[in-house]
């Protein structure tokens, strides 16, 4: 077993896991999931067969990443975040529909909150703790609250609050600059000019 992946982790054959991922204490990837670059998943994760988890991202403690959940680059999941891909969850049911979840680049969940399946939140959007996420979330808006409900805009790293009218040097903040990754950053850039894109036209 590599040095990046405990002892007691399980990875399943066929299992696709770059070099420079990290795999803790008591985790699962099932076969033909993938953990690309840099990607790190903490004690007690499970990742579903298919699942993609992209470079960068950090998925922490006592999370269960579904089939039908896309998680893009740079993505930050909380502890305990909970994920379903089943609208009508029933035993006994003869079939059932897969829902997906799309994860944009640069978003993050924080800890405890629960994603209901078939949305898609935008990159660098942030979702608050314990948060109830039953619909889309635009990109670098921030959701609190059960059910969840946009309050405003959030800068590129998370730590500025922006009033509904920001534009886009104001979510490239100057703490985005300290703060961010280099390739971080040029996807945050790319993102702000879409979202000033969509909101203008």
């Amino acid at each position: 077993m590599p040095e990046n992946i405990h002892p007691t982790a399980v990875i399943d054959a066929g299992a696709q896991i770059h070099p420079s991922a990290k795999v803790w204490h008591f985790s699962h990837v099932r076969s033909q999931a993938t953990l690309e670059e840099n990607v790190s998943i903490g004690r007690d994760v499970f990742v579903d067969a298919g699942v993609t988890l992209g470079q960068g991202t950090r998925v922490q403690n006592g999370v269960s990443i579904y089939a039908g959940v896309e998680v893009s680059p740079w993505c930050f999941i909380g502890p305990h975040v909970t994920f379903t891909n089943d609208l009508r969850p029933r035993v006994g049911s003869k079939s059932w529909k897969l829902e997906k979840t799309k994860l944009g680049i640069g978003m993050s969940i924080g800890a405890g909150a629960v994603i209901i399946c078939g949305i898609e939140i935008g990159p660098f959007a942030m979702i608050g703790a314990g948060t109830i996420v039953t619909r889309d979330v635009p990109s670098f808006h921030l959701v609190t609250g059960n059910p969840g409900e946009i309050r405003h805009l959030v800068c590129a790293c998370g730590a500025s609050n922006l009033p509904m009218d920001a534009d886009k040097a104001e979510l490239i903040a100057d703490c985005c600059k300290q703060n961010l990754l280099p390739p971080v950053l040029v996807h945050a850039r790319r993102f702000a000019e879409r979202f000033v894109a969509a909101t203008l036209s």
